[in-house]
């Protein structure tokens, strides 16, 4: 009997460590304040980089004229909204506003889209390079 209760807590010890398994940071870990107060002031800075930005994927997609009219109208728009979103996120990056957390307020699609939502902080503008140079699996 003794020996039966040993193997039975051994086993319930050995099986109940994989049941506390679990992730040590909680999906919501990766935006802080400290993430959404430079999240803020790249969006102060650098929101005037949407504009060339913009040029370029119009350009690309549909020609010169519609650059030199949508990229100019569409480089604004976005332009004003980031530096929008960077005051009140400057103003607020105490508090977790945004569903109780400091997560990005406005719509991203960066993993799929980006034509329409907007990345966490401004583009790069400039030689850089969009290629990966290692084989990994992004999924």
């Amino acid at each position: 009997m003794k020996n039966r209760i040993i193997l039975l807590l051994a086993g319930a010890l050995l099986v109940g460590t994989y049941a506390f398994g679990d992730i040590q940071a909680s999906p919501g870990s990766k935006w802080d304040w400290s993430r959404k107060l430079s999240r803020s002031l790249a969006n102060v800075a650098y929101g005037w980089a949407e504009y060339p930005i913009q040029w370029q994927k119009v350009d690309k997609e549909d020609g010169t004229n519609a650059a030199f009219t949508s990229g100019i109208v569409q480089g604004t728009h976005r332009s004003v909204v980031r530096l929008g979103y960077g005051i009140y996120e400057f103003a607020t990056f105490p508090f977790p506003t945004y569903k109780g957390g400091y997560r990005p307020p406005y719509r991203t699609k960066e993993r799929f889209d980006t034509w329409y939502g907007y990345q966490e902080f401004p583009p790069q503008v400039g030689f850089t390079s969009q290629a990966g140079y290692s084989r990994n699996q992004s999924w």
